[in-house]
């Protein structure tokens, strides 16, 4: 948002250009010389036209952090392989390597924080890593937006000195920061134009599967409260379930996941069991269910951060990818919430064997190794809160 100083100085700049150069300057004829004229007239276009913005003509979504936003179809951005979706954006494809931060160079960056605007002021003011120069606080499609230009002091991972903008936005009681730095392409200035068109489009992601997960969620409480846990003597098998058609069940699915969820949750355990029909992995989380996705997983399995094969038992693998954690860090001492194996056998039927692939920057991840392709259905059960991933059996 321009003061009105700046808007000023701007308007002078505009009449100067327009005004061109004298024309009393020795051997210049303002009638005659046409090249010239016309060389005048097209430096004079040059510098009062901006620079072009690319259209916002693509959109991607971060089911990890529960958002949706467009960006110019120019560019590109990262898969999600290594590290959320639609994080990295840069006017060339985005390479992430395991067990690094994100390309410092790109041309915008996209990072969620567990925190209002109101905190998020707070901690710009006390942030060591960045020399606030300008703090404003504007509108930006109905959303109060603070935009910060700085310099990066060396504490962090950008380099002392290295020019920065960051738009700060609340959605959902959470904050999205869009970051751009003199590191990338294009011109900062074209970019910080292109975040606040960016953060206009900015949308908390629909909850996927609702249909497939209320009808998995129906089936769960019908088998009775978890039926997962041999030590709580639960019976893994329930009449209601028994009668219920397989396609009720399972429902087939590619992807299932819980967007916009809490943004972070404490895992207090994880469980296993064989039910008739199909095996269950269980997360149980200490507060509120945390954003999810599953999805089937192809080649080896590598641990994050370290990128050394898991080993993981199975020909076939889903994914699970959560924005829960099992160590407590919002305190003054980690606190380990979650101390149990890493690695559980499989349960039987088409599950052979779980482990979890990293737990690392807010992201936890679990992988069940089947035998075999396999349909599945994901769930979220309360009372305790709960993801749980039922696989049916192929047999």
């Amino acid at each position: 948002m321009r003061t009105p100083l700046t808007m000023t100085l701007a308007a002078v700049g505009l009449v100067l250009a327009a005004c061109g150069a004298p024309t009393d300057e020795p051997g210049a004829d303002p009638v005659t010389d046409e090249t010239s004229a016309t060389d005048r007239a097209d430096a004079d276009a040059e510098a009062v036209t901006p620079a072009a913005q690319p259209e916002l003509g693509a959109a991607c979504g971060n089911p990890r952090d529960g958002y949706r936003i467009n960006y110019p179809s120019s560019w590109h951005v990262n898969d999600g392989e290594v590290t959320a979706a639609c994080r990295a954006f840069d006017v060339e494809p985005p390479t992430i390597e395991p067990d690094t931060v994100l390309p410092l160079a790109s041309s915008v960056l996209l990072i969620v924080e567990d925190h209002d605007l109101d905190a998020m002021r707070d901690l710009i003011a006390e942030d060591p890593a960045t020399d606030v120069d300008a703090l404003e606080e504007e509108e930006i499609d109905g959303r109060t937006t603070l935009r910060v230009d700085g310099t990066a002091t060396g504490e962090a991972y950008l380099d002392a000195g290295v020019e920065v903008h960051r738009t700060y936005v609340e959605f959902d009681g959470r904050t999205l920061i869009a970051q751009a730095s003199e590191l990338g392409e294009p011109e900062l200035e074209v970019r910080r134009g292109i975040i606040e068109e960016m953060v206009a489009t900015l949308q908390p992601l629909a909850r996927a599967q609702e249909e497939a997960t209320e009808d998995a969620d129906a089936t769960s409480e019908a088998a009775g409260e978890d039926a997962t846990s041999e030590a709580a003597g639960e019976d893994a098998t329930s009449e209601a379930a028994a009668d219920e058609d397989r396609a009720g069940l399972i429902a087939e699915a590619t992807r299932a996941a819980r967007d916009g969820g809490h943004g972070r949750a404490d895992l207090v355990d994880v469980r296993v069991g064989h039910h008739d029909g199909f095996a269950r992995l269980a997360l149980e989380f200490e507060d509120a269910v945390p954003s999810y996705e599953v999805a089937p997983t192809d080649g080896p399995i590598l641990a994050f951060p370290s990128g050394e094969d898991l080993e993981l038992a199975g020909e076939h693998h889903l994914e699970v990818v959560t924005s829960g954690t099992r160590v407590d860090l919002t305190g003054t001492e980690a606190v380990e919430t979650y101390d149990g194996p890493l690695r559980l056998e499989g349960p039987g039927g088409p599950v052979v064997e779980v482990a979890m692939a990293g737990d690392h920057h807010g992201q936890m991840t679990w992988v069940i190794g089947l035998d075999a392709p396999a349909d599945f259905a994901v769930a979220e059960l309360e009372d305790p809160a709960r993801i749980v991933v039922d696989v049916v059996d192929q047999g």
